[in-house]
């Protein structure tokens, strides 16, 4: 952190260009998560820069400006995602393959991945987007039920509502297997 942001002056742009290096991945990584498409997470993320650095003088050094940017690139991504409401869900390719695994491996860890994938389509937004942010994401539920402006009641009942259909869901995939 500079001596400037310490101060309590607004972030610099030599600032912004070192938690974008740092950080930008992980801000890509949770609007995807959220937005489940490539192309609104890209935009959510270029959104919250362009908005976190409109409003750096707004920065109140609570905080580190990289988590501070990464609940601007939630919030975006939520906003997106409010205003697409995309019908189905799908499944993410995989980024990285083992070369260790054989060809039924890969097949059952697809089949698990779309399963995976279906299910998590099938929880309401508010499900979840909670789900994501919680158990993916690490947050808390205070800090989730912040975000929407609820109490961690509703949230922890999204979180457990989600966790018992993708239990439920994941079960019919376990019995196929065996």
């Amino acid at each position: 952190m500079t001596e400037a942001m310490k101060a309590g002056v607004p972030p610099s742009k030599a600032d912004f260009h070192r938690v974008i290096e740092a950080r930008s991945d992980r801000w890509y990584s949770a609007c995807l998560k959220i937005t489940r498409d490539p192309d609104l997470a890209a935009d959510a993320v270029q959104d919250a820069l362009l908005s976190a650095w409109n409003k750096r003088d707004q920065f109140r050094h609570t905080a580190r400006l990289d988590t501070w940017i990464h609940r601007i690139a939630v919030n975006a991504a939520l906003n997106l995602l409010r205003k697409a409401r995309p019908g189905t869900f799908e499944a993410l390719e995989t980024d990285v393959e083992s070369g260790e695994s054989g060809p039924e491996q890969r097949l059952r860890d697809h089949e698990l991945q779309s399963e995976l994938a279906a299910n998590l389509g099938r929880l309401s937004d508010i499900e979840r987007i909670c789900f994501v942010l919680k158990h993916l994401e690490q947050w808390r539920a205070r800090e989730i039920a912040e975000e929407f402006g609820t109490n961690e009641g509703r949230v922890k009942q999204a979180v457990f509502r989600a966790v018992r259909k993708l239990q439920a869901g994941m079960r019919d995939l376990q019995r196929a297997q065996v």
